[in-house]
């Protein structure tokens, strides 16, 4: 009975042990996890400021109520989709396990204050970041070095250094000008109108190449800008109104040698386009647009129906 007692009392020892350390071990990887998720204290929607420098450059994004803009860029809208795409991925960051810890090997990851790749300083309102994170140099595919301002340890993320460009540009909206949905389009000398889903001349009996009104529709709706323009061209606009899910719009088409331009109504400031989206919207004339009629070849004796031949013969 005693002997029971003793494997009993043993075997009951031997399950504590096994929950003290599985307790124990679920306990790391919870403060490991914290440790983890500390890399960068950043709350995106917290944001009012994001600045990126690289090099020579520095590129601020401001937010103005619901909106980022670029302020030395004519105060112009910032790719939206971009901008939370990164900011999320900072957020997410996970530290694990630093592949140095020294201040020495700053200088050779390219995470110091005095030689980076890429800085980010993180603005909630005031003058001074809530964070601020040295992009360095990348041990492989879609990783680098990175370490936060106060810190010694260097760890290796999963982050692509081109997500953070530290030119304005590379941060501007560039559908900025899209025309959404259209249903209406009114050219130097043409008139497009989408009836029950088809699209028809507005006036007149000639036949809509459908397709080549489709393309138009999806080359206005998917309007490209490169960046604003330097300077106003001499030069004879092409004017279009379009209407659609965006409203009324009125665009201007200009070209100027190898240079293409395009200005909408509600906004002052010009952008360069590609020749290719130019081409496809500006150059487009009624002629164009009319179906080609395909005239039926002129049968021969021997294609002639039966009836026909018997018809000729009496």
């Amino acid at each position: 009975m005693k002997k029971l007692q003793f494997y009993l009392s043993g075997f009951l020892a031997l399950q504590l042990i096994l929950a003290a350390g599985l307790f124990w071990r679920e306990q790391h990887q919870q403060s490991l996890q914290q440790q983890r998720e500390a890399l960068l204290a950043v709350t995106p929607g917290q944001l009012q400021r994001l600045e990126i420098s690289a090099g020579d450059d520095t590129v601020s994004l401001k937010k103005e109520g619901d909106h980022w803009l670029l302020p030395e860029l004519h105060n112009l809208p910032v790719d939206s989709e971009k901008l939370q795409s990164l900011l999320d991925k900072i957020a997410d960051l996970k530290a694990g396990w630093p592949v140095a810890t020294s201040a020495a090997s700053h200088e050779r990851f390219e995470v110091a204050e005095d030689k980076f790749q890429k800085r980010l300083r993180f603005y909630s309102g005031g003058e001074k970041p809530v964070a601020e994170l040295y992009v360095g140099t990348s041990p492989g595919f879609r990783k680098v070095h990175v370490r936060a301002a106060g810190d010694d340890a260097i760890y290796a993320v999963t982050l692509n250094s081109y997500e953070m460009p530290a030119q304005a540009n590379n941060w501007l909206d560039k559908q900025l000008l899209a025309a959404g949905d259209v249903e209406r389009i009114t050219g130097p000398d043409y008139r497009l109108e989408k009836r029950e889903g088809k699209w028809q001349f507005a006036e007149g009996e000639k036949k809509l190449d459908a397709d080549k009104a489709r393309q138009l529709a999806v080359a206005l709706r998917s309007l490209r800008i490169t960046k604003p323009a330097d300077e106003v061209p001499e030069a004879d606009p092409v004017r279009l109104q379009v209407a659609g899910s965006e409203g009324e719009l009125e665009y201007e088409f200009m070209q100027a040698d190898d240079r293409f331009f395009v200005r909408r109504g509600d906004r002052e400031q010009l952008f360069e386009l590609s020749r290719y989206d130019y081409e496809r919207i500006a150059d487009l004339r009624n002629e164009a647009l009319v179906l080609e009629e395909k005239e039926e070849p002129e049968q021969t004796a021997e294609e002639k129906p039966e009836e026909e031949k018997n018809a000729a013969k009496s």
